[in-house]
């Protein structure tokens, strides 16, 4: 096995806590929904977020919309009355402090799907200056789960699979992918996808964690950091 030279992470449910930017959506959702004549709960709401999410969707908010039943127009109004707002996200806790140690013993990317402005926003963050390579989908033209974006960052990384580790949160986007190129790989177990079950050997990750917080204690007793 060899030593760790990089390692990527994912954003949103990874790096990114998206819990107040989803609620405010589901409160905003909720009201517009009973116009419509339909009473749902936030935590209805979000239930039905983590199932769509747990059957592969590539957007869990678009997938609840389905489960939900309601008309393309009522959809259309839904999406453009309740827009995810990017400004309510936050770090999850620690996350400065991690990536400043592990930026320390190794070198560090992105991969993520993102609108434009991620640059921007991991600097808002005060944690742009720990990344290296930053690939987000907007600006790179290519989305996960496009196997080029995990080839495009060995290559800029000039480091072979075995030797990087992408940490995320979404078996489809992240675990398999990533596991199909030969990286090593860790599951976060946050946000909707948590759910998500493996449907193929290729979507198991190496190790699971239940939180960012514990990474780097994972990495210590797996790989003696």
């Amino acid at each position: 096995m060899k030593p760790l030279r990089w390692i990527f992470f994912d954003l949103g449910w990874t790096l990114i806590d998206e819990t107040s930017a989803h609620r405010a959506r589901f409160h905003a959702t909720r009201r517009l929904l009973a116009k419509f004549g339909r009473r749902h709960s936030v935590s209805e709401l979000e239930k039905m977020c983590e199932q769509a999410a747990s059957g592969f969707v590539s957007s869990p908010f678009r997938g609840m919309l389905d489960l939900l039943g309601i008309s393309d127009d009522q959809k259309a109004a839904l999406m453009a009355s309740a827009p995810y707002l990017k400004e309510s996200e936050v770090l999850y806790p620690g996350v400065p402090d991690l990536l400043l140690a592990l930026s320390k013993q190794f070198r560090l990317g992105i991969i993520a799907n993102q609108p434009q402005g991620t640059d921007d926003r991991l600097e808002q963050w005060g944690i742009g200056e720990h990344f290296c390579l930053v690939l987000a989908s907007h600006e790179y033209g290519l989305a996960k789960p496009d196997p080029q974006v995990f080839a495009a960052a060995l290559s800029n990384a000039q480091c072979e699979a075995e030797e990087a580790l992408m940490v995320g949160d979404r078996l489809d986007n992240d675990i398999g992918p990533a596991k199909a190129h030969g990286f090593n790989t860790i599951r976060v177990l946050q946000g909707f996808s948590r759910f998500q079950k493996p449907r193929s050997p290729c979507e198991t990750p190496d190790l699971t964690i239940s939180g960012i917080g514990h990474l780097l204690a994972e990495l210590h007793r797996t790989r003696g950091i």
